[in-house]
């Protein structure tokens, strides 16, 4: 019996499927608590922003790199086991996460352990739920693991960033250890949905395919800080600079990648025998149909987890607000997006009346109007209630596109094909999600320093060269990921006459104002892109076999 095969037999209790929603629950609070605890991380544990956005990348690159290897130990040892070793694991990053004494630390366990074990955590819900309903019950449970991701995300954003301000950022993954501890009560007994094989793994090429997408992948989340080739700043682990050499450390990973991936090809071509179990099963990469959904719904999630990071850093400026007011300016979104799944898709059952294909360009389409009024609401004199519509907007947006877009994406797949496809596009979208915060959260503090250099020496009346000005555009983005904002307060104090202080913080909110416009800016040309893509894609959602 092939290990994929779905087992008919499957039926989950009302405790196994709540343990499924919660373990979807758990990384989406994991995850979100990050962006309003990251000023107290910096502050405390002496690193800045953009090494946290560094640690968010790598979360994403290890959990997606590490996809093909996952699905690899499920069809060897079965789904659950792999579940619960990955729950396992997954606490102990948590806790880990919560006493990390240096920043180091706290990476490690972050974007290695919490990355790693969130592989198996992220796929297996969906598989399980696949295998165990079928008609109006998979649809139902669906829509209720879609909520899961999204009241997860919320509330990490708000409980999360409520612990973090009244009892400091470490308390603040005290929920999610209390759903870890529930999670892995419930969770022991869910069925079986794959039968064991007894051949050996092919560790070597899951080892090599995780060096070479993780190294690609980091080199290109590492580039806003590091540049592409000169480098911004020295790389150095324990004193050891890498490369040696003046080239920045992204085209150096870039060609590990490269290196690895070139003999993991080769490597895959022998371990094509008979009595083998082939490391990836690149029939369904190349599907057309699901690789140009996995594209867009990446594209997606770049979007909108990129634009929410960046409210959160700007929104502080502008107005300004603490993480908390912030989090509750930016819930309109997700509240919109909650009411279109529950409420609009499941009791007017609009599908019904529409192809699935054309909610997902209505989705985009009020995406993008929904940017557009963001672009036009965000001014130094604007106020929560000037961007509600905006948000609004994106959350009817994101609400039909979540709902429809896997239905799209696994059209032409067989239900035996699901758990592998689930393996690819889940992590994807933890990817796009980090990818996100780090290429339009790099946007905005990169072109908010631009500006306020450039203001600042036009109020000084001085006339820097490209050096000096480049110098000093560097020095302040170092300074904003660093500083807490009484720091940077005191050491601008130290080498800005008295009336340029004066006028910082209006020249600091029009700087972010400006770095906003630019990040939307970039977004709205990605979401054409989007929906551009989705036209190729069917117009009805998966068939069963």
């Amino acid at each position: 019996m092939d290990a994929d095969a779905p087992n008919p037999s499957i039926t989950l209790s009302k405790k196994e499927f709540w343990a499924l929603w919660l373990t979807l629950f758990l990384i989406a609070y994991n995850i979100s608590v990050i962006s309003p605890v990251m000023p107290l991380l910096v502050r405390e544990l002496n690193t800045s922003i953009g090494y946290i956005q560094s640690a968010l990348v790598l979360f994403s690159l290890v959990t997606a790199s590490f996809a093909p290897t996952s699905e690899n130990l499920c069809r060897f040892y079965g789904r659950e086991r792999i579940f619960l070793g990955g729950l396992l694991l997954y606490g102990l990053g948590i806790v880990a996460m919560a006493l990390s004494p240096t920043i180091g630390f706290w990476v490690v366990s972050f974007s290695l352990l919490t990355g790693l074990a969130a592989t198996p955590l992220v796929s297996a819900p969906w598989s399980i739920m696949d295998f165990a309903y079928d008609g109006k019950q998979e649809e139902q449970a669906t829509v209720a693991f879609i909520l899961a991701s999204v009241i997860g995300g919320l509330s990490g954003s708000l409980l999360g960033g409520f612990i973090a301000s009244h009892f400091g950022w470490r308390w603040s993954f005290t929920p999610s250890l209390i759903v870890f501890v529930l999670v892995l009560v419930m969770g022991r007994t869910l069925p079986s949905t794959s039968v064991p094989r007894k051949v050996p793994i092919d560790w070597v090429g899951g080892l090599v395919s995780f060096l070479g997408f993780g190294s690609i992948l980091l080199g290109v989340g590492l580039a806003g800080e590091y540049g592409w080739w000169k480098p911004k700043q020295v790389f150095s682990i324990a004193g050891l600079v890498i490369p040696p050499f003046a080239v920045s450390i992204v085209p150096t990973l870039i060609s590990v990648g490269v290196i690895c991936l070139g003999f993991f090809a080769v490597w895959q071509r022998q371990q094509q025998q008979p009595a083998g179990i082939p490391l990836m099963r690149v029939g369904l990469l190349r599907n057309a149909v699901f690789v140009n959904g996995l594209l867009t719904a990446m594209l997606h999630t770049l979007v909108t987890s990129g634009i929410q990071f960046n409210l959160y850093q700007s929104l502080p400026i502008i107005l300004p607000l603490n993480p908390f007011q912030t989090a509750i300016a930016v819930l309109p979104y997700t509240l919109t997006m909650v009411v279109v799944v529950v409420v609009l898709l499941k009791r007017l059952k609009i599908d019904q009346q529409l192809f699935p294909k054309y909610l997902v360009h209505i989705g985009l389409s009020l995406l993008i109007v929904g940017l557009l009024a963001m672009y036009w609401a965000i001014a130094p004199d604007m106020t929560t209630l000037s961007i509600l519509p905006a948000l609004m907007l994106m959350g009817m947006g994101s609400g039909l596109f979540s709902v429809y877009i896997g239905r799209l994406t696994y059209a032409t797949t067989s239900k035996r094909e699901k758990p592998e496809g689930t393996g690819i596009y889940n992590p994807c979208q933890q990817l796009g999600s980090s990818l996100g915060r780090g290429i339009l959260g790099t946007i905005l503090i990169t072109s908010a320093s631009i500006d306020v250099v450039d203001q600042v020496a036009q109020l000084m009346g001085l006339s820097l060269s490209s050096e000096q000005r480049l110098n000093a555009i560097t020095a302040l983005q170092r300074m904003v990921q660093t500083f807490s904002k009484q720091e940077r307060r005191e050491a601008l104090a130290r080498v800005l006459p008295e009336p340029v202080m004066a006028q910082l913080p209006e020249v600091a909110r029009l700087a972010a104002v400006e770095g906003m416009k630019i990040a939307l800016l970039v977004a709205i040309a990605v979401s054409v892109v989007c929906l551009l893509l989705s036209t190729q894609l069917p117009k009805r959602g998966r068939r069963r076999p």
